[in-house]
């Protein structure tokens, strides 16, 4: 097989006022024509300074030291480029960059320009690379568009970034990459941000405009699923260096490294046993301390309350319910038009939901971006108030409290029972406060014990989440991506909550850093009796954490039940077409590209009989077996009042 790319030898040093910093040594690996390579390996491998080596857009102080990356362009059979030795910003490296080599990022968002649209955007790719006129560029910008999907390209290339979905902006800039014919892509964790569904699109387009165009991708990524799916071959990075590479498969099968046998491990699959645990790099081994162990007394009221039997909707979870929302629903008013003459339209976030969470377990909520998950949250918090519907919570006295008609200085009290983690480690801490500050903040806030108290409850929480103490005066910006969750977590358990409500608390996150959370939150909800509500896209990380999963689309909960149930028998064709999407970190378990719907899952109008949504079909949750709940009419299901 003819190589496209072969690096040898390649070295890159940070060069920092005071010192020299190796990111990148000695590695070696080729591409193949038409071969997709995955680059693997956690944030700060080195990963990413490859793939800007190789577009010639390493920062200043970035240096190439030793090595070569030598490109043979399809197109011009017998010549060589050594792009190590080319000026970064001279004409030669700018008609390669773009042209014959394309790179998608991580985040399109901030990689596309918000103030020209799409069309400008990819027309400007064009005549940087090709002799063409402003409506041949067009032509050609239309025609890539149609190539990735769109599904009216004519009226895209007129649309801003901001316009479209997480998923059409990453067509978008698939488009931009490909609209010259590259030979090779690099595409750049180009799935870590989007939803299960919206991810196997944008795989099955690679895969499609790589066999079209026929080009070789370079994928850099985190994933296994993904590597598993798309990559013929995988290259395995740790601090900068290569530690195994071969074929996909013979990897998979029988890893050689001890590094690569421990992001398998570290990776959450759906036929894990009940006492089966994730194996990261580095384990938290959590320490409770007196403090928090005092959570609640034998005399106290709360173990003696009686459950409702309106409350009581899973018996299998017959211990109280600490959180139970019933029929709510939300909707926000979008206005259309100008000053002059604007129209406004209702569009529901939240529709008609109903959930319990008892104490002590982990109710999993899992759905695509939009679906309305972050909204219920909100509403569970109080920070926006619900059209219509309750929420009730247990309150100090024992008795389940309604909140929706409580004010502001009646909502205190359950302020601190109430505790959030955020999905943005780095923007949910404030830059300004030291750890020490941010931990003793909500206790400030709230009230709660003196100075003497807020020190000895820092020290235990920093031992539970498993950071050194030493590190109470540094910033958030010191740490990495997982130190920064623990100490959210830790600001969260600082008031002691009776809920912990987690919105995307991994989605950030390496596989390694990722089981580390996850066991971490396993073992503080066992040795503190801790009570989660945790929302996410990625099933497998549901079906590791929660002792019951509700699904939700389209602002409803379409299917709920046990874990052990949910995965194995779904029932309605959301949750099947959820689980379709799943890349496995397995190969007996390839994705089918073919069952991928593109928007169509996500669409109740779609959905077939009994199933379907509209405005001559409005199903409620039926009962199909005992904790297993579906909406659907009655027809097919044993209808239960909730």
């Amino acid at each position: 097989m003819t190589d496209i790319l072969r690096i040898k030898d390649l070295k890159v040093e940070f060069v920092l006022p005071h010192m020299r910093v190796n990111a990148v040594e000695n590695v070696t690996f080729r591409i193949g024509a038409q071969e997709t390579v995955a680059l693997v390996g956690e944030s700060g491998s080195g990963k990413s300074t490859i793939s800007q080596a190789i577009m010639g857009l390493l920062p200043k102080a970035a240096q190439i030291t030793n090595g070569s990356i030598i490109f043979a362009d399809p197109d011009k059979p017998g010549t060589r480029v050594d792009i190590a030795m080319l000026d970064r910003s001279g004409a030669q490296m700018r008609s390669i960059r773009g042209g014959r080599i394309s790179m998608i990022f991580q985040e399109p968002m901030s990689s596309l320009s918000p103030l020209h649209t799409i069309g400008d955007q990819i027309c400007e790719a064009v005549r940087l690379h090709r002799k063409v006129g402003n409506s041949e560029a067009r032509e050609l910008a239309k025609e890539m568009l149609t190539l990735v999907g769109f599904a009216d390209p004519k009226r895209a290339l007129k649309t801003y970034p901001f316009e479209l979905s997480g998923g059409l902006r990453q067509r978008a800039m698939i488009a931009m990459a490909m609209v010259c014919r590259p030979a090779l892509l690099v595409a750049d964790e180009p799935t870590t941000a989007l939803d299960v569904t919206i991810q196997a699109q944008i795989l099955r387009l690679i895969r499609e405009v790589q066999s079209e165009l026929k080009m070789s991708v370079l994928l850099i990524t985190h994933d296994l699923g993904v590597v598993a799916n798309m990559a013929d071959r995988m290259v395995v990075i740790y601090d900068g260096r290569v530690v195994e590479s071969g074929r996909t498969d013979d990897v998979f099968i029988n890893p050689g490294h001890a590094y690569t046998q421990s992001l398998l491990a570290a990776v959450p699959h759906f036929d894990m046993g009940p006492d089966e645990r994730l194996k990261p790099l580095r384990e938290i081994k959590p320490k409770t301390g007196s403090l928090l162990a005092l959570n609640e007394s034998e005399d106290d009221p709360r173990e003696q309350t009686e459950v409702p039997p309106s409350l009581a909707l899973h018996p299998s979870m017959a211990s109280e319910p600490v959180l139970a929302v019933r029929h709510l629903s939300k909707s926000f008013t979008q206005r259309k038009g100008n000053w002059f003459k604007a129209e406004h339209h209702s569009i529901p976030a939240v529709s008609d939901v109903s959930l319990t969470v008892n104490r002590g377990e982990c109710v999993g909520l899992v759905g695509e971006s939009g679906c309305g998950k972050t909204t219920l949250s909100k509403l569970i918090m109080r920070a926006m108030n619900p059209d219509d519907g309750s929420i009730l919570f247990r309150g100090e006295s024992g008795q389940m409290t309604e909140l929706t008609g409580l004010d502001e200085d009646q909502l205190n009290p359950y302020r601190k029972r109430i505790q959030f983690v955020f999905q943005d480690p780095f923007g949910s801490l404030n830059p300004r406060m030291t750890v020490q500050d941010i931990i003793t903040e909500p206790m400030i806030i709230h009230g709660v014990g003196n100075s003497a108290y807020h020190r000895k409850m820092v020290l235990e929480l920093m031992e539970v989440v498993g950071l050194d103490p030493r590190f109470l005066s540094r910033y958030p910006h010191s740490f990495s991506g997982g130190q920064r969750q623990r100490i959210g977590i830790a600001r969260a358990l600082s008031l002691k909550p009776d809920l912990l409500i987690f919105d995307e608390p991994t989605s950030a996150l390496d596989v390694s850093v990722q089981a580390q959370i996850l066991n971490l939150l396993k073992d503080l909800q066992r040795d503190l009796n801790l009570t989660y509500l945790f929302i996410s896209h990625n099933l497998a990380v549901i079906d590791y954490v929660a002792d019951r999963i509700a699904v939700m689309c389209a602002g409803r909960i379409v299917e709920s039940a046990p874990r052990e149930q949910l995965f194995r028998n779904p029932l309605h064709p959301y949750t099947q077409a959820l689980l379709n999407a799943v890349p496995f970190a397995d190969l007996d378990h390839p994705l089918d590209f073919n069952k991928i719907m593109d928007g169509k899952a996500s669409d109740p109008a779609r959905w077939p009989a009994p199933f379907t949504i509209n405005r001559n079909s409005d199903p409620k949750m039926m009962q199909f077996a005992e904790d297993h709940f579906v909406r659907a009419e009655r027809a097919d299901f044993t209808e239960i009042a909730i």
